[in-house]
């Protein structure tokens, strides 16, 4: 109805762009033609849940899934090694399902060449508008808004690069580390110079929550910390 449509409105932008000048549009606010009103809106957009069953994992899948579930029993790190496209990042979607039906928060650490508009546009489909994307290409009007979402408890699960790792969590429950040995989670320049991928398992430690490290190449020292038992 007519009513519905007035409680929607019309973007201000939409009028401007069909010609509308910005003094005519005052002139008509102004002898009440039309009302103006401002309503917060998502830059991101309200993506919706899509894909609400479990992602059917392989015999080998679940095995290493199983693995990892009982590795987290005696060590807070995991390392999972696998080929590129053996099937982790399905491993990884179950055990950010598991960690968010816990009620936790968590964190999907991708390299900078690795956070590309397909993994992000799956993830979506599967978890909605609990997930927030942080990367470096974004605005800070974009990055506030993934900030604040995390405060207000709306963003559960953070897709990021390395500078999210800096996002104020309050009580992340997993940790997902991929491509751990890449060389993008070292800040150089500017300061403060870090490595996300260090911090990340500090905050695993802080927040009691599980750091899951993948690559395919694993860093000398993850490896030789795996092959000690120092990581499960």
């Amino acid at each position: 109805s007519n009513k519905e449509l007035n409680k929607l409105g019309i973007s201000k932008k939409n009028l401007l762009i069909e010609g509308l000048s910005e003094s005519s549009l005052a002139t008509l606010i102004k002898n009440n033609v039309f009302e103006e009103f401002e309503v917060v809106v998502s830059r991101f957009g309200d993506d919706k849940v899509q894909e609400t069953h479990a992602i059917a994992l392989s015999e080998e899948q679940l095995r290493v899934q199983r693995d990892i579930m009982n590795g987290f029993q005696t060590h807070n790190i995991m390392l999972l090694r696998g080929i590129t496209g053996s099937g982790k990042t399905e491993i990884y979607i179950n055990l950010i399902k598991q960690a968010l039906d816990a009620g936790s928060q968590v964190l999907y650490l991708l390299p900078e060449i690795a956070i590309t508009t397909q993994i992000v546009l799956r993830l979506k489909k599967i978890f909605g508008h609990t997930v927030g994307v942080y990367h470096s290409r974004f605005s800070d009007n974009e990055r506030v808004e993934v900030w604040n979402g995390i405060l207000q408890g709306k963003l559960k699960f953070i897709i990021g690069v390395r500078s999210s790792i800096l996002l104020p969590f309050d009580n992340l429950g997993l940790i997902i580390i991929d491509e751990e040995h890449d060389p993008s989670y070292k800040q150089q320049e500017p300061a403060p110079r870090y490595n996300a991928r260090d911090v990340a398992m500090v905050m695993g430690q802080l927040h009691y929550a599980k750091v899951l490290l993948g690559s395919a190449t694993p860093s000398i020292e993850t490896f030789y910390h795996a092959q000690q038992g120092k990581y499960g």
